[in-house]
């Protein structure tokens, strides 16, 4: 007589060797992002690109006015004509702008390179002023679209067949505060600085003082009896 199988509390497990086609691909990609957070180089090519685009910025036109008709050709057609406006062209707003990049810059290179006591402190004033100056670039996104900054308002009246576009600049100038601020959040992992917790930080703090009591010799004498007065 066979006795009868009795129910396995523990069922029997499947080994399988090696991942599905779309797990593997899936945990490379985690896999590759992991180590691409880790690389130390990340934020130093970060600021590079930034300095292009900051660089392309100074360079470029921020805004395009086309006018029809404001010119004449030898056969009486009107001819249009592209007015380019560069940074020098918005005056306090370009000489704004160009300081507030140069303070983000010498920021970004205290927090990579600096002193270690430093940093932190150059972090957060570089998230302060990149914050103010892509405020101050959104601003000229809708100033930009809809105002021509060569041509007087009271001209505008005149001129009916007038369009204004944003320029290369424009977007080089937002590209290079977007990566400055990615820059400055990467800023602690270029140079290895352990971020510590606010637990960590407190349980820094509440550790018991290391102190010892042992007898020592009195730093006064005082010689004779016991019972006569001090006499120095």
């Amino acid at each position: 007589m066979v006795p009868m199988a009795q129910d396995d509390p523990h069922p029997e497990s499947v080994i399988t060797f090696g991942d599905d086609d779309g797990a593997g691909t899936e945990s490379a990609r985690q896999r590759f992002l992991r180590g691409l957070a880790r690389d130390r180089r990340l934020p130093v090519l970060v600021a590079g690109l930034g300095a292009v685009a900051a660089f392309g910025s100074l360079i470029s036109e921020w805004q395009t006015t086309t006018i029809d008709g404001l010119m004449f050709d030898a056969d009486g057609l009107g001819v249009e004509t592209i007015l380019l406006t560069r940074l020098l062209d918005l005056g306090g707003v370009g000489g704004g702008y160009l300081g507030g990049l140069s303070l983000v810059a010498v920021t970004i290179v205290l927090t990579l390179f600096g002193p270690a006591p430093g940093r932190p402190y150059a972090r957060l004033a570089g998230f302060a002023l990149g914050g103010v100056l892509l405020a101050l670039i959104m601003a000229l996104v809708q100033h930009l679209n809809t105002t021509s900054v060569m041509i007087p308002q009271y001209y505008t009246a005149e001129l009916d067949s007038m369009r204004m576009a944003h320029g290369r600049g424009l977007w080089c100038a937002l590209a290079a505060v977007v990566a400055a601020l990615i820059t400055l959040w990467l800023g602690p992992r270029a140079t290895g600085t352990p971020q510590k917790s606010v637990e960590t930080v407190q349980n820094d703090h509440d550790d018991p003082l290391d102190l010892s009591i042992t007898p020592a010799a009195p730093f006064a004498r005082f010689p004779g009896e016991l019972d006569q007065p001090h006499r120095s």
